[in-house]
Order: structure tokens, then C-alpha cells, then sequence
């Protein structure tokens, strides 16, 4: 969710310099019978506000696949969230999704494709996504967007240093400009939490909680603070036995040409589709 959204670059030319960003390599697993091909299903489907970065994004994605060994495909439509098609996939991918973007059929399949074994990654505002939707609340440990203030630079710690997501990382990382999500609970009891930001180095008020909108016209001038005291950014979990790994960055387009991001969000992906091979049927 944004209500102000800037970026220093365009898509295009984004999109025109991604291969220009190198990575460290992080070879998949050999093949082995009986399991599935390393395939992430990445969907995008917004009914809210949307990302202007969710085409490089997505083009960001299929290029680390291309490099790292895995397919991939993207959709926005809700139609392919189903048994029938997520049995080709180890992972699914919510990349900058808002609002309800599922069916109950979809909310079954996706549910059951996790549970059984599949690999689940949210990027960004797939916090501020499928809010009557429990399930969905478990995926994110219960770390639901709250707010957010102007975007403006800050500092992200890294709380763990040896996960493929973040093992790259300097024990404190500046990040340039980017909007910086807090949450309705701090999903730290029940997450391996990977990253937070030291909230000394940013603002988190005024924030969106102030601004009017078509449910509330005229705010309260208090709001909602996005004072979290501890606050993560990235973590991940197990649900039943599946696997949930999310990341707060990725709001702005220039995220997504940052090497240091490019990797985060690789180890993310690669996360998620090594836990489904793992523990998926062909």
C-alpha cells in the first residue's frame, strides 16, 4: 500500500539494466527421481493499490531463475491458483499483491498446496493482502501491514547471518530510499525472524494511518504510530508442511537494480522452491 510512490529510475530502463547487477551463484540441488522440477509460480494480481514496481519485479525474478536454475511463470490470474495447475510448481510467489486477489477455490488450493509441502514467499505488500482470509494470516506469522510513513532512507540490521538470504548482507545495511512497512503484530514469537530495521534511523510518523481515504474520509490526527520497538522485515516459518519466507523490501523500482536486494530476494526464492522439492510428490 503507497499512497506516495516515487522512483529515481523508469521501469524501462530498469528493466533494460537488471543483467548488469551481478550475484554470487547458488547452485540448486542435483535432480532426483520422484521429485519435482524447480518451477516458481510468481502472481501479481492486485484489486487495491498498485506497485509500479511490480513489472520489474517480475522481470527481475524471471532473470534470477534464468541465472540460479529454476522456471518460472507469472500470472494475474486467479484461475491458476488451482490444485491442477500448482502440482507443476514448488513454489508460489506473492509479489506486491493488494486487496482480495483470490476465489475460494483459490484459497482451498493455495492452502492445501502449502500445507502439503509447498514453498510460499511474499514480497513487499503481500502484507496488505487477503485480510479476511485466516489461512493467509498464518502465512504471514501474523505480520499484517499496519502503516507506513513517506518513503526515505534506513537502516536494516541483519539478525541472521548464515541464511541464503541474508548471509551476503554487512551486519548493518543502509538502504537508500524505500518505503518501510509496520505491522499489526510483531511476528517474532512465531518466525525465524532474518531481518529488522533499527528504527532509530528513520522516521516512522506521520504515516498512512493519517491520511484520509474512501473508509475514512477524515482520520483522526493521531492515527496509528509505526512505533514497533522490535520490528522484522524479513522472516520465515514453517506451516504445517510447508514453508513461508516474506520480505517487507521491494516497494521502490530502484530496489530491485541493488545487488545486495537482488540477492536478498534470490535466497528467498530459492528458500521456497528447495523446501517444496523437498517435500512435494511429483
Amino acid at each position: 500500500m503507497c499512497e506516495t510512490c516515487s522512483s529515481t529510475l523508469t521501469r524501462r530502463g530498469v528493466v533494460a539494466g537488471l543483467g548488469a547487477a551481478g550475484l554470487a551463484a547458488i547452485p540448486l540441488p542435483a535432480g532426483a527421481a520422484g521429485r519435482r522440477p524447480h518451477r516458481v509460480l510468481v502472481f501479481s494480481r492486485t484489486t487495491g493499490f498498485r506497485h509500479a514496481s511490480i513489472e520489474v519485479g517480475v522481470e527481475t525474478i524471471r532473470q534470477l531463475g534464468a541465472e540460479h536454475g529454476f522456471a518460472v511463470v507469472h500470472t494475474e490470474d486467479q484461475r491458476r491458483i488451482r490444485a491442477r495447475h500448482l502440482r507443476r510448481f514448488t513454489a508460489v510467489v506473492f509479489l506486491n499483491t493488494t486487496g482480495n486477489v483470490l476465489d475460494d477455490h483459490g484459497r482451498r488450493d493455495l492452502r492445501d498446496f502449502v500445507v502439503s509441502g509447498g514453498g510460499w514467499a511474499g514480497v513487499h505488500s503481500a502484507a496488505d493482502t487477503e485480510y479476511d482470509w485466516s489461512f493467509y494470516t498464518r502465512l504471514l506469522a501474523r505480520g499484517r501491514f499496519l502503516c507506513h510513513p513517506v518513503e526515505q532512507p534506513g537502516v536494516i540490521v541483519r539478525e541472521n547471518p548464515d541464511h541464503v538470504a541474508t548471509r551476503h548482507l554487512p551486519r548493518r545495511w543502509q538502504i537508500p530510499f524505500e518505503e518501510f512497512y509496520s505491522f499489526t503484530d510483531n511476528p517474532r514469537p512465531r518466525a525465524r525472524v532474518l531481518l529488522s530495521i533499527d528504527e532509530s534511523t528513520y522516521q516512522q510518523d506521520p504515516n498512512t494511518s493519517q491520511l484520509p481515504s474512501e473508509e475514512q474520509p477524515f482520520p483522526p490526527p493521531e492515527g496509528v504510530t509505526g512505533v514497533m520497538g522490535d520490528h522484522p522485515m524479513s522472516w520465515q516459518h514453517r506451516i504445517g508442511d510447508g514453508l513461508s519466507w516474506y520480505s517487507a523490501l521491494g516497494h521502490e523500482i530502484d530496489m530491485y537494480v541493488d545487488p545486495d536486494y537482488r540477492q536478498h530476494l534470490l535466497g528467498g526464492l530459492l528458500t521456497a522452491t528447495r523446501h517444496g522439492r523437498r517435500h512435494l510428490s511429483a
